[in-house]
């Protein structure tokens, strides 16, 4: 028996995955589109709040990054090393959350996912 499309012309598994393929664009591509998958949802949503939280900790960091970039050198390269840290650790986050749902399953991000949760 075919498994169910929707209507994106995607069964569960992909839709899952493809959630964080671009985080939050596929997200609200996602969310817009499917409105009865709950665990499609439940990945939407995920990969959406984790690409703001990381927006977020970028922003914050780059603001630091430019009011310490005259005053204090070292400062502003420690910035530096922690914003390449924080888009590798995003990196990894999103492969291992495809990973997972790839084998219908979900990678729960601690307060990401109960965020997410909440809104499924």
């Amino acid at each position: 028996m075919a498994e169910s499309k929707n209507s994106l012309g995607m069964d569960q598994k992909t839709a899952s995955w493809f959630a964080y393929v671009i985080s939050i664009i596929s997200a609200i591509i996602l969310l817009v589109t499917e409105k009865n998958d709950k665990t499609v949802r439940l990945h939407a949503w995920q990969s959406l709040f984790l690409g703001i939280a990381y927006i977020i900790f970028i922003v914050i960091i780059y603001i630091l990054m430019a009011v310490t970039f005259w005053n204090v050198r070292g400062l502003w390269v420690f910035f530096s090393i922690v914003s390449y840290l924080a888009w590798v650790g995003f990196i990894v986050l999103s492969i291992i959350c495809i990973v997972k749902a790839t084998q219908n399953s979900i990678f729960k991000i601690p307060i990401v996912y109960g965020l997410a949760e909440k809104q499924k």
